[in-house]
């Protein structure tokens, strides 16, 4: 027999080898809610025709023909270019890759679909699997073609060589059928791609199923309409209903087990909420208790103390609930009687989880309420895990699931109370993960849900899961401080990512800012008027993040998390490998230069309370600098005082040498100031207007109103003619639903 010319593949269904000059049609390729035929050059999104170039078409035929394997740009090169040609490649390819994930709407620092491999190159990560024939049975219509190149060998040798492939080729179709099979069994299934339930102007988080899967309750804050109420939707078409109509705001809805009542929560001052019971169906409600809560930092979006924050026992006599200890937003786990509303805690946090925003909180109780999983964190976040009584009190001490230390931002039982489902940045990016309630036992990643799942709720019956999708777009701005520009805002450095926490250079020629346009959330410098943007540190699957100027202007301070713990480090301001200054096993962040450049301040959680300390710029011995709490700290230009941001959100000045710490005000945003020659830049949280304080917080002018949302930092120019600020110019949030969720 002659030597073969071509290569041959073995066919589904069939020993026969056939010429792949014969096979006339690529199949069609499905992944999500799009499907991909390489034979048209069509992508379809529910069956409409997408616009896609010619580039990013094929660079995605070549991704989801090898999906799961990494692909180089050498490999895209070659299907893109022949031999011979001169362009940008890396530009052409970087422009071709920018256009196909806005057509899948996917993100490089959170993807469901095309994952970026730093210096090696992608690999489309979403399942993909291509459409049956009417007699394909399921598991070999899950075999793709193999190509195998024909020897030149014996005809005997070949039907052997046949033999052995389709022997092999059973072989693998009998333990994907296996696999099918036992994942059914096991209760896994294949869940359907998530699809708005929700997608109104504004935010709806906090979603509550009903007892049969069929209704969710949830909140909305509609944008310049009331404050966030409670409203209820049937799974499917048709708008909510709203349940509440409160002026301050209700929120963080529960349905009782039972079907029967709805418990939330409702805003009576900044700092306390009542806890609520009303009608399933709407109507007359009731007042449990009160407790302490950050009320006015949940409902206006700038504190992230994530749900839930209410739980029902089984037999609907007792809520769980959230509530601060007093102790520098410090929180822990309560139980109400639904009937005398008596409050007993439940938990209480230790003095090692003691810190600004930690402690206990995300209590869900299993189906049978015989454990109560929670979440217990310092800086971030681990499950626990303890047995409690039917009246909810725990009988033994609670035992740790996970060893993370991430951010969990939701947390549910599924239905049969086997395991829980969690979201948490673990694996790098924002993502679900299921885990069972036994120590020792290892989390497994989930391939339900989609960008970055928040606030999630599982359906009792239904196979349903309703998560949060929250989204921004955080741009730096720029307000005028002086003459004809004084008030005038407009925005200075945008993109299709977010930019933030921005500060001027000494000479006030450069703005250094952090930003996730390349992936990952990295440190970028830019030019005064917001031009020139370059990437200063390329960390991946971290953060770096809050830089700050050296007084020289020749080094850039931050704080980074790529070892697992936050700590700070020194980069050139021309960019270079990054210097790391602390290395403490707690969380160091925010860091800051005094005025001569021979310290550093930062926060640190290692006494377990937020304090501002201080460490040689060269390195050395680092000092404990504040006694009552602290954070965000920077000198007087002058470096006699030191200004600084409380536990409790005041803001206070010491002597940058030590002495008496007193406190100026307590209506700081955040941490939104900048010290000056002759005093204080400040963003006031009551109206939020831009003023000036003195030293001893008594306001000298107010300058003008800032258009917000406003970050938390703000940064003035040298010169005092202008400060930035980071402003989300689009924020929101929707509930996503999965069905077949199991």
């Amino acid at each position: 027999m002659p030597k073969a010319q071509g290569r041959f593949m073995i066919q589904k269904h069939s020993t026969d080898l056939m010429p792949e000059t014969e096979q006339q049609h690529r199949p069609t390729f499905h992944f999500g809610l799009f499907e991909l035929n390489p034979q048209t050059g069509e992508l379809r999104k529910h069956g409409v025709k997408l616009k896609l170039q010619d580039q990013p078409l094929q660079i995605l035929t070549l991704l989801v023909e090898r999906a799961g394997e990494v692909i180089t740009r050498e490999d895209i090169q070659k299907r893109l270019w022949p031999e011979n040609t001169y362009v940008d490649f890396d530009n052409a390819i970087n422009s071709a890759i920018r256009k196909l994930r806005d057509a899948l709407g996917d993100s490089p620092n959170n993807p469901r679909f095309i994952e970026t491999l730093a210096r090696r190159g992608y690999r489309f990560i979403a399942p993909v699997s291509r459409p049956l024939a009417a007699d394909q049975h399921p598991a070999t219509s899950m075999i793709a073609p193999i190509e195998i190149a024909e020897p030149a060998i014996a005809p005997h040798r070949r039907r052997w060589a046949v033999s052995v492939a389709a022997l092999a080729l059973a072989v693998i179709a009998a333990g994907v059928s296996w696999w099918i099979t036992n994942s059914k069994e096991d209760g896994t299934g294949v869940p359907s791609p998530p699809v708005p339930l929700t997608s109104y102007p504004g935010y709806e988080r906090f979603p509550s199923f009903s007892t049969d899967g069929t209704r969710v309750a949830f909140t909305w804050d509609e944008p310049g309409k009331r404050p966030s109420n409670i409203y209820m939707k049937m799974i499917g078409a048709g708008d909510p209903v709203r349940l509440t109509s409160d002026s301050g705001g209700d929120f963080a809805p529960a349905w009782s087990p039972d079907g029967r009542w709805i418990a939330f929560l409702r805003a009576r001052d900044s700092e306390h909420a009542s806890v609520m019971v009303m009608a399933a169906v709407g109507g007359q409600e009731r007042e449990l208790t009160q407790i302490a809560f950050p009320v006015t930092g949940v409902l206006r979006h700038w504190v992230y103390i994530d749900s839930p924050f209410l739980a029902w026992s089984a037999d609907a006599n007792w809520l769980l609930a959230v509530e601060e200890t007093g102790q520098l937003l410090n929180y822990r786990i309560v139980r109400i009687s639904i009937e005398t509303s008596e409050k007993r805690a439940v938990t209480s946090p230790s003095y090692d989880t003691a810190g600004i925003g930690a402690g206990d909180g995300r209590p869900v109780l299993s189906p049978d309420s015989r454990i109560l999983a929670f979440t217990r964190s310092a800086a971030f976040s681990d499950i626990y895990v303890v047995p409690v009584s039917q009246d909810l009190l725990p009988t033994s001490q609670p035992q740790r699931l996970t060893h993370d230390s991430k951010n969990i931002t939701g947390l549910a039982w599924t239905a049969d109370g086997r395991s829980l489902v969690f979201s948490s940045t673990r694996g790098g990016k924002l993502e679900l993960w299921r885990v069972a309630p036994i120590g020792g036992s290892k989390p497994v990643r989930l391939i339900a849900g989609g960008d970055d799942p928040g606030d999630i709720a599982i359906s009792r019956q239904g196979h349903r899961f309703v998560y949060t999708r929250e989204f921004s777009d955080l741009n730096i701005w720029r307000i005028g401080l002086s003459g004809s520009e004084t008030g005038k805002a407009s925005t200075l450095i945008a993109s299709t990512r977010d930019e933030g926490l921005p500060k001027y250079s000494p000479d006030g020629k450069q703005i250094v800012f952090q930003s996730n346009r390349s992936g990952d959330e990295n440190i970028w410098v830019a030019n005064e008027d917001g031009s020139n943007p370059r990437q200063v540190t390329f960390f991946t699957n971290a953060s770096a993040g809050t830089p700050r100027w050296s007084p020289d202007g020749q080094k850039i301070a931050f704080d980074c998390n790529v070892t697992g713990n936050w700590d700070i480090y020194v980069v050139n301001s021309q960019g270079g490998k990054p210097l790391q200054v602390t290395r403490n096993p707690a969380n160091d962040y925010k860091p800051s230069w005094s005025h001569d450049g021979k310290w550093i301040y930062f926060a640190s959680s290692r006494t377990g309370t937020d304090q501002i300390w201080k460490v040689p710029a060269a390195g050395g011995k680092e000092i404990r600098v504040t006694k009552n709490t602290g954070h965000a700290a920077f000198e007087s230009p002058d470096g006699k005082s030191l200004y600084f941001v409380s536990g409790l959100g005041e803001f206070w000045r010491m002597p940058a040498g030590g002495g008496e710490e007193t406190r100026i005000c307590d209506f700081l945003h955040g941490a939104s100031f900048s010290p000056v020659k002759d005093g204080v830049y400040i963003i006031d949280r009551r109206d939020l207007h831009l003023k000036m304080l003195d030293p001893r917080g008594n306001v000298m002018r107010t300058i003008a109103p800032v258009p917000g949302p406003a970050g938390l930092e703000i940064s003035v120019s040298p010169d005092e003619r202008w400060a930035i600020y980071a402003k989300s110019d689009h924020a929101g949030s929707e509930l996503m639903l999965v069905e077949n969720f199991r």
